[in-house]
């Protein structure tokens, strides 16, 4: 998920580079481009790697079931649901927002919403045990 969140990040600096630059293309480019540009740096880039290193650092109960602190097939699901909700994202808004979309933009942000609301809790519900208040230690 680091990973990801820094391919995210590289996007996301590629396309607001271009839309500084937006007299080079065609149409009104910027105007659809702004929120699939937020999307891709707060959900991509921010919120992935917030998510990556809560994961990572939170603490976790080990067991021979699951040697990570959680299963780690669901997480990566859960890690390809973002992103690929995410992609869907990218691919549809600015077209919707152009106006040259049809159906199709409609089932690729739905499906979008649906697998990143999936991802977030999973996410949430994964994080939320590891956050509880631990007992003080006995000394003496």
């Amino acid at each position: 998920m680091v990973r990801a969140s820094l391919v995210w990040l590289l996007l996301g600096v590629v396309i607001g580079g271009l839309m500084l630059n937006d007299a080079l293309l065609p149409g009104q480019w910027v105007a659809w481009f702004v929120p699939t540009h937020a999307h891709m740096l707060f959900v991509g880039w921010f919120l992935q790697f917030v998510l990556a290193i809560a994961f990572w650092l939170l603490p976790r109960k080990r067991s021979e079931a699951a040697p990570q602190g959680y299963n780690e097939r669901v997480a990566a699901v859960a890690a390809a649901a973002l992103n690929l909700g995410l992609l869907l994202r990218v691919a549809a808004e600015p077209a919707t927002r152009a106006g040259s979309g049809g159906g199709w933009t409609t089932v690729f942000l739905a499906a979008s919403a649906l697998l990143q609301v999936g991802a977030a809790v999973y996410f949430a519900g994964s994080l939320w045990p590891r956050t509880a208040a631990r007992a003080p230690r006995k000394t003496g």
